[in-house]
């Protein structure tokens, strides 16, 4: 008996392993990326520091109480050049106070020391040495050349770079007169060795996070489905990969798991079939046998007697042996991709069913049977033969299962449009909910008993459902358990 298996879909396209892949690489490539762009940034070459974010008014008024202490001025000049702030001090005369950057920074080529070219006063204004009052223009007035410049100036170039915005000029006290503090900001020094070996370091470490993950997605499922291939082989029938996956290779284990529950029902079948036929063949040749004895003792009467039985057990046996090779040969065929070979006749609905209604009267003529046959109804193109057989089965079907003989069988033929329907009603035991899905795969019997009176190979229904669909038709069962079932066969009128 071939288990119920339900279909497998594929997975969604979004929780495939081949997008789990895509996805994987796409995260490794970020995760890198990222990791490099942090060790840049701490280990890499910084933008120029801003004077004006080291440089406040705390700072500078410390810088100015500095100014007449030269060591502390200095100590204060090297914790800035440690934050890449380099500094020079002039005062009111261009004269260079301190610096901590050799050459000093350029003075500005343009005279500093008018209001206009100055950045704005700090908004504390509490710096009196920067108070209106300062030290006079030099002779000649506001307008006067500038005087050369004094050693340490740089060309105009270097001093016109004084207006961008790692460059800053500001007055600051010095020696109770305005001087200037111009600053500037300084990159940070060019990365070594540690940079690059922490960006491969870390870039083998996001590879081999991904190597481990993409064998978890892969080998570990395919090692699952080799030992339950090999477990398989070595007769363990109840292998199974049990791959609770959504992807492809879930989909495979299932797949495997679906052979291999197909491989498990076929052996099974198997062994039912071996079982059922030899308990059905025992029966009648038992029977056959104890007559035969009884010939041989030369008890003529009795012989006489046990021949109408030993007629019904050679009928038996034909039976089943035909059932055995009918069913091969639809085996074969279906093997072999080809159609059974139908010997098509055109036939009468009313024909095939007075006829099959005889066989059953004269096989249990105890049964009581209603024919019900529409009118008029259309030829079908069948194999005589063979569509005789089906209805025969679930007469016979219909009888064994209906243990009380008083209760009437329903033989009703009827037209549905272009199609003619064969229906077989019985009152007996039923098929139960479970059992009713399986009820035309090969081997299957509904009575577990093996009694004499529900015996057979349970080949039946599924001849009839082949014969059947080889005609181009359906054949469905209907059943309640304890009210009786049935079952509709319907092929196509020949118009």
């Amino acid at each position: 008996m071939k288990p119920a298996i339900a279909p497998r879909t594929r997975p969604p396209r979004f929780r495939s392993l081949a997008t789990r892949l895509v996805a994987l690489g796409i995260l490794q490539m970020l995760l890198v990326a990222t990791g490099a762009v942090v060790i840049f940034v701490v280990e890499g070459p910084h933008t120029a520091a801003r004077p004006s974010e080291h440089l406040d008014r705390e700072t500078r008024h410390h810088l100015e109480s500095l100014v007449d202490s030269p060591a502390e001025l200095a100590t204060a000049l090297d914790e800035l050049e440690r934050k890449r702030i380099d500094i020079s001090l002039y005062d009111a005369s261009r004269q260079l106070v301190a610096s901590n950057v050799e050459p000093p920074l350029a003075f500005p080529h343009r005279r500093p020391w008018h209001d206009e070219d100055l950045p704005p006063e700090p908004p504390d204004g509490d710096h009196p040495a920067l108070a209106p009052g300062g030290p006079p223009p030099p002779p000649g007035g506001e307008h006067a050349p500038a005087p050369p410049p004094l050693p340490g100036d740089r060309s105009r170039d270097d001093a016109d770079r004084a207006n961008l915005p790692h460059v800053m000029v500001t007055p600051l006290a010095v020696h109770g007169a305005r001087g200037f503090l111009i600053a500037r900001g300084r990159p940070g020094e060019p990365p070594g060795l540690t940079g690059p070996l922490l960006a491969l370091i870390s870039g083998f470490f996001v590879l081999g996070f991904g190597a481990l993950l993409t064998a978890r997605w892969i080998v570990r499922p395919i090692e699952q489905l080799s030992k339950t291939a090999r477990a398989l082989g070595d007769g363990d029938l109840g292998a199974r990969s049990r791959l609770a996956r959504s992807d492809e290779i879930g989909e495979l284990g299932g797949r495997f798991d679906e052979m291999a529950e197909r491989i498990e029902g076929l052996l099974r079948s198997e062994k039912e079939l071996l079982a059922n036929v030899a308990h059905e063949l025992r029966t009648p040749l038992t029977r056959i046998g104890v007559a035969l004895d009884i010939a041989g003792e030369g008890d003529a009467e009795a012989a006489r007697a046990s021949l109408g039985e030993i007629a019904v057990d050679v009928s038996e046996l034909e039976t089943i042996v035909d059932d055995v090779l009918t069913a091969l040969r639809f085996e074969i065929a279906t093997t072999k991709a080809a159609a059974l070979p139908l010997r098509r006749t055109r036939s009468l609905p009313d024909a095939i069913a007075r006829a099959a209604a005889d066989r059953l009267h004269s096989r249990h003529p105890e049964r009581p049977l209603d024919v019900r046959v529409d009118p008029e109804l259309a030829a079908i193109d069948v194999d005589p033969v063979l569509f005789r057989r089906v209805i025969d089965n679930l007469l016979e079907n219909a009888h064994k299962y209906t243990p009380d003989t008083s209760l009437p069988i329903v033989l009703a033929v009827t037209g549905l449009g272009d199609r003619i329907a064969f229906e077989v009603r019985d009152q007996g035991i039923g098929i139960s909910a479970e059992d009713l899905p399986l009820v035309f795969t090969a081997f299957f019997r509904g009575d577990r008993s093996r009694s004499r009176e529900t015996g057979g190979v349970g080949l039946g229904l599924t001849l009839a459902r082949r014969i059947v669909e080889a005609h181009g038709g359906t054949i469905a069962a209907t059943s309640t358990r304890g009210s009786g079932s049935t079952l509709r066969v319907t092929v196509p009128a020949d118009t």
